[in-house]
């Protein structure tokens, strides 16, 4: 591709000019753009390394969440420049970031409750769906009308086990830092008098520095101290079970394809147009986040590198070399059964009947299911499925599963729909526990099926 400042004058997507060159880095760049409404705003370009899929499955998540804590994206996608594939995100209009606030002065105690209060909200749902965030610190905290905004094109999935609850711990860390920055914009809490960290504070920085607490803890903190006057973050309408299906469908990985390569992440910028003003220069003597001018652009950082361990190689391999022999076994099973019908018949797919193998294609139904009609059960013994795949037409879904019977008879691959319409779900296992749900999703990518697949419970 040609230099990022090339582009400039460009209209991508026969909508969003690429106006000004804000902030390079490397495959990635932000311009200044026009939004839908014609508002002035930033769209993010990056170049495509055949991980396209990937960061749009991220994307698609933040975006089906739909939390009033997370910036927004107007619109994103795929498009060309110069023959090249590149993805876009159009952010909706900001008013400035934490970042400009705290060159002016620190926070208020209410404002950092306000913030405290929005950014737990906001983590604990990244973390209940299996995302960690790994950039939390005010460059990449927005106001947008007096709400309080993460930035969420930068997620990415968490790693299992204790490596993934290192990585949230992380998340907590970081949220601990940007709180005592708020209240002494200083980054170390080594001589910070305990007067400058009141109630509860003190309490939450220090333990969240130190990793003894999680959000939960910290919730639970701001609760007792500010009770119902508890600055809380605005609730969205609950989601319906497509789009829970949607929001939990985690980042597929394309480390197959090519070496890993970390993605550079940038803050967002913030160029002074119309609206795009200052994130508020609040000092002590200020009650409340109000916008003011300012015309500094945000400064980028860098994600650290990612490497994948050794061990984990290991133990898909172990587990590869298991699901390899337990699916032949079933497979000659199967076949020396349908040898013994005289004429093989297909059979359809459904919930309660195993596919069968044999020369002709198994048609596949779909189980239009709502969440309400399946089984009820409880606690993490009800109605739990494995998600393979996602689409928005029926036909597709349908031509999937009969792929997966054809290969792997053994994973009963059905059309699954909880609302009765798109998205069209595809579904191995049946309805099991939440153990053998997540078991059988671990042992299913071994035999090639996406790192993506996810383990979701539709019975509530």
């Amino acid at each position: 591709m040609q230099l990022w400042t090339d582009y400039e004058g460009v209209t991508i997507d026969g909508a969003f000019p690429l106006k000004k060159l804000l902030m390079p880095e490397g495959r990635s760049a932000f311009f200044s753009t026009a939004g839908t409404n014609g508002e002035p705003t930033v769209v993010r370009l990056i170049e495509c390394h055949f991980d396209e899929e990937e960061i749009l499955s991220r994307w698609r998540c933040i975006d089906a969440l739909s939390h009033p804590n997370f910036l927004k994206f107007e619109r994103f996608g795929q498009t060309e420049l110069d023959g090249r594939p590149v993805l876009y995100a159009v952010f909706e209009n900001v008013d400035g970031n934490l970042a400009e606030v705290l060159d002016q002065g620190h926070l208020t105690v209410q404002d950092v409750a306000q913030l405290a209060s929005s950014l737990v909200a906001a983590l604990e749902v990244l973390h209940t769906h299996g995302f960690i965030h790994e950039h939390i610190e005010p460059r990449n905290i927005f106001n947008v009308s007096g709400v309080v905004k993460l930035r969420g094109d930068c997620i990415r999935e968490a790693p299992e086990a204790e490596e993934g609850r290192a990585l949230k711990q992380r998340d907590v860390h970081n949220l601990a830092t940007v709180l005592l920055q708020g209240l002494t914009q200083r980054e170390s809490i080594e001589g910070v008098p305990d007067s400058a960290m009141p109630a509860p504070f003190g309490q939450i920085i220090r333990n969240g520095l130190d990793n003894t607490w999680g959000l939960e803890d910290i919730r639970a903190a701001l609760g007792r101290q500010f009770g119902l006057n508890q600055p809380a973050a605005p609730t969205s309408a609950p989601a319906d079970a497509a789009t829970t299906a949607v929001v939990e469908k985690k980042v597929a990985s394309v480390a197959a394809r090519l070496p890993v390569r970390p993605e550079a992440q940038v803050s967002l910028p913030v160029r002074k147009e119309q609206r795009n003003a200052g994130f508020a220069g609040a000092t002590a003597r200020e009650d409340s986040w109000s916008p003011k001018d300012s015309s500094r652009d945000a400064e980028n950082f860098d994600l650290r590198s990612r490497a994948i361990g050794a061990g984990v190689a290991a133990l898909l391999l172990l587990l590869c070399s298991w699901i390899v022999a337990h699916a032949w076994n079933e497979h000659q099973r199967k076949v020396a059964q349908t040898a013994a019908v005289s004429q093989p018949a297909v059979q359809p797919v459904t919930e309660s009947a195993r596919p069968s193998v044999s020369s002709v294609a198994p048609q596949p139904v779909a189980a239009d299911l709502s969440s309400a009609s399946l089984p009820a059960a409880a606690g993490a013994r009800a109605g739990w499925r494995v998600i393979t795949f996602t689409y928005n037409r029926r036909a597709d879904a349908e031509k999937k599963v009969s792929d997966l019977a054809r290969s792997h008879p053994e994973l009963e691959p059905v059309v699954f729909t909880p609302s009765g319409h798109a998205p069209y779900l595809v579904s191995i296992g049946g309805i099991m526990d939440r153990e053998a749900a997540r078991a059988l999703a671990r042992r299913s990518r071994s035999l090639g099926l996406p790192h993506d697949m996810y383990a979701q419970n539709y019975s509530r």
